[in-house]
């Protein structure tokens, strides 16, 4: 066969089937564009200069999207070589040559990936200037410009490279599948899903138990630290629990149906009957689904989530816009002293100081502690058996200008607050010989603290050093236990200035006296920076689940409407009407589409719970300050569900009518 004719024939094959081609060809681009963009802001001059922290989480999601997009594809060519064993096999008997076939294959494979490539690049970089100057917003950085991003060659060969790899083993797999088969084993494998599947107690039993264990982790699960290493172990036994449940508890529970006498109603007989057959080759795409549609709940809902909570983090590190440490140790002899040269400090780096507002100067310390119950201690790093929390003292004064509160505390009193909830069902607690009265706070604690971490307020100097005794800090060069340093804090806003200038004298002012300075908008745009790249990346992330989910409902339906076609002509020859027949089909596929999602909604609700601990790194301390993204994304992907079965089982109909 020459390669005119081979053309000939690809084309036409192409034509013939692109009711399955054009959707996976918009799917497989769209998907190939999101990996440009990412690639291309990696290699962007601009995102890697401004933004220290972006370039990490980029390449972060360059591998996430390149697998996921990567197992895509080879997902996508296995169904639709899988839907056509058929004709491979008529091509066969008709006397083409299996190295005919492979030709024509191949030219078809040339000239979809060419257009998957075509519109992942053209795509890739219009859209990718629209996500560069998106992802500028959402960082809250103006300078960036569309000239800013220019084509990036080197991001065009790694896309080129991923789609050349899918390509190539997507055309070895097929080709060695008609190399090996003869054309009644591929006949065999496109009727490979028909037949009743044997009921599986065994894997349902140990479905059930995976299910539970990976709930129970989810639900139970404590603790920043204990989160985050359970929360992918989590993760993957609720996947796995997933798929074994969906290819053993779905047969044995329609096959218990059958046991009813309701069964042998004519509409339920046809329903129960059919989906049970229908299981059997659609369980794994159903767990897809299901696992997917939690990826997209989850990873939107907690990117919302952290974005909204970067000025309350960022108030919480630096109260006013600036703030000035010293790294002198305090005591009750040079308390005073130390004060007032504080104050100078600070006046010194303005003209007037009038200038200076809002200004206060606290104490505090930072230990760790291991908490039995009420009682705090010194953190044994030895004993293995606990895990340190961090302990952040201030004293009342310094507090109470902070937050603009009076409270107020007698001998024995300590406010309290944690960034954990579970951390202050406590009326009291114990730090050494003396018990303490807990009152507890809003929380005031920094979010960018990855432990379980509390905050105390305490009355005045005496009472901090007692704290300090107690729970002292472990020496890991002299290898013994010290007193941490309480040490003094300046915090301060200005008027009249301008403020690029004051920031940049305030820098040398302190690095020439030995001091250390933050400043709260240089902590707002890195918090911008390192935040609003998580959001973009969730975005990213969760657009490829949905499209993949999208793709996966369609090829079902497809799947589905040519298997159902021939049913669908047999059961209105045997006497059947219309009417019923749609009914039965509606029930099925009613079950099919929506079980997914009901499970789906299900593992998101359990999972909400170990995700909002996770998210207390970012600030979120409430949990409706989550909950409230999380139900609306749970309706907004409901009602996006629902269309997507409306579109899909329009095709479905419009497949078996033929």
């Amino acid at each position: 066969m020459n390669i005119k004719i081979a053309n000939k024939f690809a084309l036409k094959n192409l034509k013939a089937h692109s009711l399955i081609y054009l959707p996976f060809v918009l799917s497989s681009g769209i998907m190939l564009m999101l990996f440009n963009i990412m690639a291309s802001l990696a290699n962007n001059e601009f995102v890697r200069t401004r933004h220290a922290s972006l370039p990490m989480i980029i390449n972060i999601g360059i591998v996430i999207i390149g697998l996921l997009t990567f197992i895509f594809l080879i997902y996508s060519t296995n169904f639709l070589t899988k839907r056509r064993n058929k004709e491979f096999a008529l091509y066969a008997i008709l006397g083409l040559e299996k190295k005919h076939i492979r030709k024509i294959l191949t030219i078809e494979s040339f000239f979809v990936f060419l257009a998957i490539a075509i519109l992942g690049l053209v795509g890739g970089y219009i859209f990718g200037k629209v996500s560069f100057l998106a992802l500028n917003k959402l960082m809250k950085d103006v300078s960036g410009r569309l000239m800013d991003y220019p084509f990036s060659s080197k991001a065009m060969i790694e896309t080129l490279g991923l789609l050349f790899i899918a390509y190539l083993i997507s055309l070895i797999s097929t080709s060695y599948k008609i190399y090996t088969s003869s054309p009644v084993e591929l006949l065999s494998r496109q009727k490979s899903g028909e037949g009743e599947p044997k009921s599986r107690y065994l894997l349902m039993i140990l479905g059930f138990i995976c299910l539970g264990i990976g709930y129970y982790i989810a639900i139970k699960t404590q603790g920043i630290l204990k989160s985050l290493g359970l929360f992918f172990l989590a993760s993957l036994i609720i996947m796995l629990a997933t798929y074994l449940l969906f290819t053993s508890f779905s047969v044995i529970y329609l096959k218990n149906q059958k046991k009813k006498k309701s069964y042998y109603k004519k509409e339920r007989f046809l329903a129960i009957s059919g989906l049970l057959y229908r299981i059997k080759s659609n369980a794994i795409s159903l767990a897809s689904i299901s696992i997917m549609s939690v990826g997209v709940i989850i990873t939107i809902s907690a990117t919302l989530a952290i974005y909204n909570r970067i000025e309350y983090s960022t108030t919480n590190v630096v109260p006013r816009e600036y703030n000035l440490d010293s790294n002198k140790a305090i005591n009750q002899d040079n308390l005073e002293i130390e004060k007032k040269k504080l104050e100078e400090d600070v006046y010194k780096t303005v003209k007037d100081k009038n200038q200076i507002v809002n200004n206060f100067i606290s104490y505090g310390l930072m230990t760790t502690a291991q908490v039995d119950g009420d009682k705090f201690t010194s953190f044994n790093k030895g004993d293995g058996r606990h895990i340190p929390y961090f302990i952040l003292a201030c004293d009342l004064d310094g507090y109470n200008k902070r937050v603009g509160k009076e409270y107020k505390l007698n001998d024995g009193e300590v406010l309290l607050t944690g960034n954990q909830k579970f951390m202050l069902k406590k009326d009291k607690i114990k730090i050494g010989d003396k018990t303490y009265r807990v009152k507890i706070v809003d929380n005031f604690l920094p979010s960018d603290i990855a432990v379980e971490t509390y905050g105390l307020v305490v009355k005045d100097l005496a009472e901090m050093q007692y704290l300090a005794g107690e729970l002292k800090l472990f020496d890991s060069k002299e290898k013994t236990y010290k007193n941490p340093e309480i040490n003094l804090s300046a915090n301060w806003d200005i008027k009249g200035i301008d403020k690029e200038s004051y920031m940049k004298n305030l820098g040398s002012y302190a690095k020439n006296k030995g001091l250390n300075v933050e400043y709260r908008d240089q902590y707002l745009k890195e918090a911008y920076g390192l935040y609003g790249g998580f959001v973009f990346l969730g975005t990213v992330i969760a657009l490829i689940f949905l499209i993949s989910t999208i793709l996966v409902s369609y090829y079902k339906q497809i799947s589905e409407g040519y298997e159902d076609r021939e049913k669908f002509q047999i059961m209105k020859k045997i006497g059947l009407d219309d009417k019923l027949i749609q009914k039965t089909q509606a029930s099925q596929i009613l079950y099919l589409f929506f079980a997914p999602l009901a499970f789906a909604i299900l593992n998101s609700l359990v999972a909400s719970k170990i995700v909002y601990q996770l998210l207390a790194l970012f600030g979120v301390m409430q949990f409706m300050q989550y909950g409230r993204y999380f139900f609306m994304i749970i309706g907004v992907f409901i009602i996006s569900y629902y269309i997507i079965f409306k579109i899909t089982n329009r095709v479905y109909y419009k497949i078996v009518s033929l």
